[in-house]
C-alpha cells in the first residue's frame, strides 16, 4: 500500500513464558514459523512497502529468523511500547503517511485485517484508528474508554491498562489490540511527553490517545467481530492456545 509504514514491536523479553526463549521465537509445530512471523508475514501480505523492526531481547536470533528486508532499530531498556516505538523516530521523522503499529505477538492478525484498518483510517481520517474487540473475560487487555458523542460519534478518550484500571474500568469489555493505525505526524510529537507514572513504571504507547484528545484530535476504534483476530500470546498456555488455532487453519 502507498504511503504507509509499519512498525513491529518485537523487543520483549515475555518473562511470563517462563522460557530463556523469546516468545517471539518460538516455532510452529507444523510450519516451523516462529511466532512473530507470522505477524510480520501479514504486514508484509498487506502490501506495505517499509516496515520497520524493534528488537531488543535475544535481537540478534530476531534478525536472523526474520532475515533481510527489513530496518531494524534496538531498544537497549526496555521501558514500554512508547519507548519501543521511540526506538524508529529517526527512520519515520520526514514520513507524511500512516504509521501502522502491531505487537510482535499477534499471530491471528492478517493482511486483510490490515487492509481494512488502513482503509477504515483513510476514509474517517481521524488522528488514530484503534484496533478493538469485545471479549468476555477481558483479562490484563487495556480497556477501551469512551466518553460523550462527537458529530454522532462516541469518541474514544483514552485507553487504561488493566493494572491501572479502576474496578468500574475494568468491568468495560472492549478491549486494546495493540494494534493501531497512526497520523505519523500526529503521534510522533507526542512520544515525547509520555510518561511512566504508572503501575509498570513504563511508557506506555496507549497514553497518546489521551494526549490526542487534549488537543482536541479524534480518535477512531475499529471493533473486530471476530476477537480471536486480537488475541496475543503471553504465557505457555496461550502459545499452545495459538499453536491449536494456527494448526486448524492449515
Amino acid at each position: 500500500m502507498k504511503n504507509v509504514r509499519a512498525v513491529v514491536l518485537a523487543a520483549g523479553e515475555g518473562t511470563r513464558m517462563r522460557s530463556a526463549l523469546s516468545k517471539l521465537l518460538h516455532l510452529h509445530p507444523i510450519s516451523s514459523q516462529a511466532l512473530v512471523r507470522f505477524t510480520v508475514n501479514a504486514c508484509v501480505e498487506s502490501g506495505i512497502a517499509r516496515t520497520i523492526i524493534v528488537v531488543g531481547y535475544q535481537a540478534e536470533e530476531l534478525k536472523s529468523t526474520l532475515g533481510e528486508g527489513f530496518e531494524y532499530v534496538y531498544q537497549e531498556k526496555r521501558m514500554g511500547t512508547g519507548d519501543a516505538l521511540k526506538q524508529a523516530v529517526s527512520l519515520l521523522r520526514d514520513f507524511k503517511g500512516e504509521l501502522v503499529v502491531v505487537p510482535g505477538d499477534a499471530p491471528f492478525i492478517t493482511s486483510s485485517m490490515l487492509i481494512e484498518l488502513i482503509k477504515n483510517h483513510r476514509e474517517t481520517k481521524p488522528a488514530a484508528t484503534v484496533l478493538t474487540a469485545l471479549l468476555s473475560d477481558p483479562g490484563q487487555y487495556g480497556r477501551i474508554v469512551r466518553n460523550g458523542y462527537i458529530d454522532g460519534y462516541r469518541q474514544v478518550e483514552k485507553i487504561v491498562e488493566s493494572k491501572d484500571a479502576s474496578s468500574e474500568e475494568l468491568e468495560i469489555r472492549e478491549i486494546n489490540s495493540g494494534i493501531y493505525c497512526f497520523d505519523n505526524q500526529r503521534i510522533l510529537p507526542l512520544l515525547p511527553h509520555l510518561s511512566r507514572s504508572n503501575k509498570g513504571a513504563e511508557y506506555y504507547l496507549t497514553d497518546v490517545i489521551e494526549l490526542l484528545n487534549k488537543q482536541k484530535l479524534r480518535v477512531e476504534a475499529m471493533k473486530v467481530e471476530d476477537p480471536q483476530v486480537v488475541l496475543g500470546v503471553n504465557t505457555p498456555e496461550e502459545l499452545k492456545r495459538a499453536w491449536k488455532i494456527l494448526g486448524k487453519k492449515k
